[in-house]
């Protein structure tokens, strides 16, 4: 933004009727211009709808700025002056309408030459000449869809025409002239003087006299300003980092003077005003309003003032200032102390409430359907049943015009997947009903039991919000009850501030004959559809038992009767339902080896990244030297035999496809490097080790965090962080601190 603006100096806004004519106004709709009868200053002319109105601004506010104001009786498309009769000293206006023109009689100050003709471009972009009323001739191009700009060079008789085809072209009266005889004619073709093709399409030009001897050309395209010489010598093109919307160009100075400067005013589609000298930025600063015409005139009391049209129609006259205006838009800023969290959460909270209220979400699941049966083994017992849940997606909205579009997004974690993960509304009318189907995809752990789905609302103001609902799979979707299995290795207990409840009213999935087993209504083992292995949930009065034989298999099924067991008391209207999980020594010895040993073997599968690497480079050229012995061979007289090679390279390539799969998998997966820099936060912040703890453990920074000894160093770290974050947690009336200390170490890992 910049600190400069165009100071207002005379506006007719005070003029306009209390209708205003939006759109009515392109940018030939104004001209400033000087008459004989008005000869001290430049009068404006101005076209809106079918009226014809002329102002001379003066710097008294009070007087009558309005010279005429008459309704014509078609829409006026373009004004323009000119000595448009012969015979008169008085200079004309000329009104172009749909289906005609007309010429309108002023008295004029004496001019350069004694006649102006009239040349109009229809919508087929043919060029029609008249001479007061009698037509002359119509010259049209074959190469023309749309009308584009076209410009007069009195300098040296000749017409800029610009064309559909993004070409600029000048062709002299005489050419034009000659080429409407040859129109009839068949394979002629009018040769231009000279053409640029500008490469986008050109809005307006302009011509204006720059020396004695020739004329400049300036031409606005989407993104340039091209400045021509009229025999076709390219002065400088400028790119403009903007939308531009017209521009004017003026002398400083006579033409015929040595010192005379080339000016061009830019007006922009954020309503800013650029001044460039050639390829130079001269001034830059915001327009009083968005302008579809821009010029300069030289008024009484203000020489050299900034006439800008708007699309409304109000013409405002100012000029240039240098005072600049600080934070003009800026109200006073209470010095005062806020909560930046506090501002956040209530601008959320105002916009979620804003759409909550004219769109009413609901997402639900419906119950788990066999799709189809794959054999992945010969024994068709074994086989996988495959099955499809229904994530159904409800959505009400009250004021269709209100939203702009909605996008629903799935975020689900392996093995689950969705069968749409993204679908876009435009629009949302009365209730919309989508759906889509979640399964299971692979033989993975499960990791996470609720699917995310994100909505992605745009309102009518182009305002984003974001709004989050969690559903949870059903149970059956990944598991099934078999029957029970009493030893596992693993136990875990939840121990609730209420009596246990009966299974059958917590896995609602199932009924009661599903649940049923050979030990007894407080015990049930579920299987995983996916990978085979079994948890078992036991009761007593006061405590529920999960079993198991590795703790990857009872995350998720914990996490799923924790999430349901508090969804019943949430039913039932228990407010002061709280829980607690209860472990011994054994559980946390064998959860910590599992972890610390997968770490070990992660990491010895990322040091054969390197050997892949190396492999890859030697397969590399191996591949380069057979194809260069194949060429060798198919170019030999006689041609030798190419079968081995040929079986070679196809080997080759396939150790190359396979060798890229495994690095591209292997560098997904890197993120020891994060662990360990925040293990070293945690050893030196959080513990607050001597500095002989933090030196024994230090990574050693001359290798790689994967070497043997940080590797070492890296696993003692985090086994030591593990074993203080289960020692605080099993602490009974933990004080502040060490919930504090484990808050701290879970958010930084």
């Amino acid at each position: 933004m910049s600190i400069f603006k165009v100071k207002p100096w005379w506006s007719n806004n005070r003029l306009q009727n209390a209708e205003a004519n939006q759109g009515l106004q392109n940018a030939n709709c104004l001209k400033v211009d000087k008459f004989n009868s008005h000869n001290d200053s430049d009068c404006i002319l101005v076209g809106e709808g079918s009226f014809l109105k002329v102002y001379k601004p003066t710097a008294d506010q009070e007087a009558s700025h309005t010279i005429l104001e008459t309704e014509l009786e078609e829409v006026v498309l373009q004004i323009e002056t000119g000595k448009l009769i012969a015979g008169y000293e008085d200079r004309q206006i000329v009104v172009l309408h749909p289906k005609s023109y007309a010429i309108y009689q002023l008295k004029r100050k004496e001019g350069h030459t004694d006649a102006d003709f009239i040349c109009v471009q229809g919508l087929d972009g043919s060029l029609s000449f008249f001479d007061q009323d009698t037509f002359l001739f119509m010259c049209i191009f074959n190469d023309v869809i749309i009308p584009g700009p076209i410009c007069y060079v009195s300098n040296c008789d000749s017409f800029v025409v610009c064309k559909s085809t993004w070409v600029l072209e000048i062709y002299s009266y005489q050419q034009l002239r000659e080429f409407s005889e040859l129109t009839v004619r068949q394979n002629k073709n009018n040769i231009p003087q000279w053409s640029y093709n500008a490469g986008e399409e050109i809005t307006d030009t302009q011509v204006i006299q720059t020396s004695s001897n020739f004329s400049s050309i300036l031409a606005l395209g989407e993104r340039h300003l091209y400045c021509f010489q009229d025999n076709g010598l390219m002065k400088y093109v400028n790119k403009l980092e903007f939308m531009p919307i017209c521009f004017y160009a003026y002398l400083i100075g006579w033409y015929y003077e040595p010192g005379a400067r080339l000016l061009v005013m830019v007006a922009s589609e954020d309503s800013k005003v650029f001044v460039y000298e050639g390829a130079t930025l001269l001034w830059s600063c915001d327009l009083l309003s968005p302008a579809v015409s821009i010029s300069r005139c030289f008024l009484k009391a203000l020489p050299g003032g900034l006439v800008t049209l708007s699309p409304g129609g109000i013409v405002n006259i100012g000029y240039l200032g240098t005072e600049p205006v600080l934070n003009g838009n800026v109200t006073h800023i209470i010095n005062e102390t806020v909560d930046l969290k506090q501002i956040q959460a209530e601008m959320e909270e105002s916009s979620f409430s804003r759409i909550e209220h004219v769109l009413k979400i609901k997402a639900d699941v419906g119950k788990p359907e066999q799709n189809l049966f794959q054999e992945n083994t010969q024994n068709k017992s074994e086989g996988i049943h495959l099955l499809m849940c229904p994530v159904v997606v409800i959505l009400n909205c009250e004021d269709p015009n209100q939203l702009k579009s909605v996008q629903i997004t799935y975020v689900c974690c392996p093995p689950f997947e969705c069968s749409e993960s993204t679908i876009c509304l435009d629009s949302v009318n009365g209730s919309e009903i989508i759906e889509t189907q979640v399964f299971l995809s692979s033989e993975f752990d499960i990791s996470e039991t609720r699917i995310k789905i994100l909505f992605t609302i745009t309102d009518a103001s182009g305002q984003i919000v974001m709004i989050t609902r969690n559903v949870l799979l059903p149970l059956s979707l990944f598991c099934y009850p078999v029957e029970a299995i009493t030893e596992n290795k693993l136990k875990l207990c939840v121990e609730g501030n209420h009596p246990c409840i009966q299974l059958t009213k917590i896995f609602t999935d199932f009924t009661e004959e599903d649940l049923r087993n050979q030990v007894g209504p407080e015990c049930v083992t579920f299987t995983y559809r996916s990978t085979k292995k079994t948890v078992t949930i036991k009761t007593s009065p006061t405590q529920y038992f999960i079993e198991a034989d590795e703790f990857t298999e009872m995350s998720s099924i914990l996490d799923h009767f924790i999430l349901r067991l508090s969804d019943h008391y949430s039913r039932m209207g228990v407010k002061d339902f709280r829980f607690k999980l209860k472990y011994d020594k054994e559980f946390v010895k064998q959860v910590m080896h599992k972890f610390l040993k997968s770490i070990e073997a992660h990491a010895k599968e990322r040091l054969k990244l390197k050997a892949s690497e190396d492999e890859l480079n030697v397969l590399q050229r191996q591949f380069t030297v057979v194809q260069k012995r194949l060429l060798v061979q198919y170019g030999a007289l006689p041609p030798g035999d190419c079968d081995p090679l040929e079986f070679l390279m196809r080997d080759t390539h396939t150790r190359i496809v396979t060798t890229v799969n495994q690095i591209i998998e292997f560098r997904e997966n890197e993120w020891e490097e994060a662990v360990s820099q925040a293990l070293s936060y945690i050893w030196n912040k959080v513990f607050k080790k001597s500095e002989k703890d933090k030196e024994k453990l230090a990574p050693v920074t001359e290798q790689a965090i994967l070497s043997q000894i940080n590797l070492k160093r890296f696993l003692k770290q985090l086994r030591i962080v593990l074993d203080n974050l289960f020692s605080e947690a099993d602490v009974e009336n933990v004080q502040e601190y060490p919930i504090t200390r484990i808050e701290e170490m879970v958010e930084v890992l």
